[in-house]
């Protein structure tokens, strides 16, 4: 006879939405919330919340859903609320470039994880001396169709977490996030929705 424990069928340590549906794992269905925020076209949101608290499960729920349409959701109260169609995605997970020890590398981790994450929709650097990598996805971004992009964003907080016993090169790291967010700012006319996850609020980034 097969024994069972009362861990078996938790989601302990899942993160993936995707997966936790395909392998039946126990699931509070929260996706009337998730409708409240994602309907609104342009909708753009911070989220902080302690570590963990189910954030990066949640950035796996807008993915599958604006990636995927209603392929994960069957069964749960969304279902019948979403009408929308389906997306460009682009996931950034800032926590792996959370490991420097210069403003120079951990611009050149931040703009790894730029050309990657956007690449997989066309985007790519072309180097040159007068053009940084926000300078040309700030133009890649404007040529995409108005509300054409869902930008998805985990973690955003860990570069300057890493660096908070620094000043000097917190300020720096700062700066360079800040020169992404205004890239954002600036081509938001592109973005169907931004969501951020982080644990802390920091000022002077967005």
């Amino acid at each position: 006879m097969t024994s069972t424990t009362p861990e078996q069928g938790l989601p302990l340590g899942v993160s993936d939405f995707a997966s936790l549906r395909q392998d039946g794992l126990i699931y509070v269905d929260k996706t009337a919330m998730v409708h409240q925020l994602a309907r609104s076209a342009g909708s753009k949101i911070l989220l902080t919340r302690p570590r963990r608290f189910g954030k990066s499960l949640l950035v796996s729920t807008f993915e599958s859903l604006f990636k995927y349409g209603l392929r994960d959701f069957q069964g749960l109260a969304i279902e019948s609320l979403w009408k929308d169609t389906t997306y460009n995605v682009v996931r950034l997970d800032f926590s792996r470039a959370k490991r420097f020890s210069s403003s120079q590398e951990f611009r050149l981790r931040l703009d790894s994880l730029l050309t990657q994450g956007f690449g997989n929709l066309g985007f790519t650097y072309n180097p040159d001396p007068l053009q940084t990598t926000c300078d040309q996805l700030s133009e890649w971004l404007s040529e995409c169709p108005k509300n054409s992009l869902v930008l998805l964003i985990d973690e955003y907080d860990a570069p300057l977490t890493a660096c908070l016993d620094k000043p000097e090169l917190f300020e720096q790291v700062r700066d360079s996030l800040s020169d992404f967010y205004a890239v954002l700012k600036s081509n938001d006319g592109a973005l169907r929705f931004l969501f951020i996850t982080g644990i802390t609020k920091y000022s002077k980034v967005s």
